[in-house]
């Protein structure tokens, strides 16, 4: 769920390791008529690329702009808020996805409670947060630094930072059950388009993504987590 105050547009995490290549990977492998619920659609990359797959898109934008762009890709689209949403437009989902939303919350553990509770137990939710123990974001501390950005771990609209300790610590208490974790690395590709468009870039960035599997809680970006809701929790 990104600010309306943002006027920068959105740019979609196209390599293969990225948190939206996972999470559409995900989706795909659900049957077709499945309803998704997609918080934070931003310009709609989640739904332009689950075009075709038979599944039933919905979702919520508070940007306006990126609203309007992601709509057609949706066959319920609000421009509105999480908390804004009415309760009968959040159920009945069989798959709600929050990527790269919950650190822009307030509260973030009763906006996910709240979800939860409106689906039924076997709903799967699907959810990535950037890693606030990143090497990077380390490294900068022990000189002293902890600047805002645009974009990235550190945007200057993140109200919430989560480790991978604090991220299973926040499912387990929705009673989220853990059934696939991922860790994604850093997206060279969105810094210079060496990473993309050069052999030897992209080659750089592969293996940056094998060590990052490696070593999640460092080198992570990102923790891209597959989840389903407890049947104890109704």
């Amino acid at each position: 769920m990104r600010k309306d105050i943002s006027s920068l547009p959105y740019l979609d995490k196209e390599d293969p390791w990225s948190s939206h290549s996972i999470i559409v990977q995900w989706l795909k492998e659900l049957p077709e008529k499945n309803t998704i619920l997609d918080i934070g659609t931003a310009s709609g990359t989640l739904g332009r690329l689950c075009a075709g797959s038979g599944l039933i898109r919905k979702g919520i934008e508070p940007n306006c702009t990126w609203a309007t762009l992601a709509k057609p890709y949706y066959e319920e689209l609000l421009n509105c808020t999480i908390n804004d949403a009415e309760d009968e437009f959040l159920q009945g989902a069989n798959a709600v996805v929050l990527a790269d939303v919950l650190e822009h919350l307030a509260d973030p553990e009763n906006t996910l409670m709240r979800l939860i509770y409106l689906q039924q137990p076997d709903c799967q939710f699907m959810i990535s947060v950037p890693n606030i123990a990143n090497i990077w974001i380390r490294l900068n501390l022990l000189i002293g630094r902890f600047d805002y950005t645009e974009r990235g771990i550190l945007d200057k609209s993140h109200l919430r930072f989560f480790t991978r300790k604090s991220f299973d610590d926040l499912l387990k208490k929705c009673d989220l059950n853990i059934m696939e974790i991922k860790s994604t690395p850093i997206p060279l590709n969105l810094i210079h388009n060496f990473f993309s468009d050069n052999p030897i870039g992209r080659s750089i960035h592969y293996l940056l993504s094998i060590t990052t599997r490696l070593l999640p809680s460092l080198l992570g970006y990102q923790f891209v987590v597959l989840t389903k809701k407890s049947m104890k929790r109704k």
